[in-house]
């Protein structure tokens, strides 16, 4: 399998995330559903806020280097250490962790479940999506009907075009956890494609319910208000998103799309 070099790491993230933010429906300014990938990477074993700056993406890559040299037959140390790397970018030697994580006796401490889960981690940034695909199906034969695999399968689905299977996976994650966000998001999402936007509203709201402080949840309920011409409520939630959005890139994004429907509301 084809692995990616860190000094290609940006440049083939943006062209992920171009492609993600391309199938949702555009809106009539340039404003576009942004939380796919956000989804997929906050369930797994790590928690996505974990990695918010370099610094601690380095603090674990060293701290996990460093255990791996003084446990290197420790299953769950390598697993640790390729999470870190995966996180940073470094996803050839993330893999490569992850071997040998296969490669050492199995001592009960990393369920295959969580191997497979990060292993389609690494094949979905790096944009080989069927792998993807392939590790959390595998994943999914260790623990059947795991709500985070499944999910995670649903976003790739939606990247590759299956919608079908997308919203099966999302609805099977949901049967076993009602009220996972990210599922509930996904969910919107694929309602969202489908152009069936009460439905997408309805996710949408359940999802930024139980995530009351993540801004792009508003930011997708926003989104599909104006899709389904209920631009008062569209306005609504897009200011809930700039009132917590932290990121200026976020909150410039924030006010032109307000302005944007300040229009609709006038026009």
């Amino acid at each position: 399998m084809e692995r990616m070099k860190k000094s290609k790491k940006q440049n083939k993230a943006n062209r992920i995330i171009k492609t993600i933010v391309a199938i949702a429906p555009p809106s009539n300014g340039p404003f576009v559903l942004i939380t796919m990938v956000l989804s997929l990477i906050l369930v797994g074993t790590f928690a996505a806020a974990t990695y918010a700056r370099n610094s601690i993406y380095h603090s674990h890559v060293t701290l996990w280097a460093e255990v791996v040299k003084k446990a290197p037959f420790k299953r769950r140390a390598h697993e640790n250490y390729g999470q870190a790397l995966s996180s940073e970018g470094y996803y050839k030697e993330a893999y490569k962790e992850f071997q040998t994580v296969m490669s050492l006796p199995d001592d009960g401490s990393v369920p295959l479940r969580d191997l497979y889960r990060e292993i389609g981690v690494v094949d979905f940034r790096i944009g080989m999506f069927n792998d993807a695909i392939l590790a959390w199906q595998t994943g999914l034969r260790f623990a059947p009907n795991d709500p985070s695999l499944l999910n995670n399968l649903s976003i790739v689905f939606m990247q590759t075009g299956r919608f079908d299977e997308a919203a099966a996976a999302a609805q099977t994650a949901l049967a076993g956890d009602p009220s996972m966000p990210q599922a509930l998001n996904t969910m919107g999402q694929i309602y969202l494609v489908k152009k069936d936007y009460d439905k997408a509203v309805e996710y949408f709201l359940k999802a930024a319910f139980r995530e009351p402080d993540v801004p792009a949840r508003y930011w997708n309920v926003a989104l599909a208000f104006e899709q389904a011409k209920n631009i008062d409520k569209a306005y609504e939630y897009a200011q809930k998103y700039a009132a917590i959005e932290t990121d200026p890139a976020g909150r410039q994004r924030a006010y032109a799309y307000l302005e944007h429907l300040k229009q609709m509301l006038h026009s």
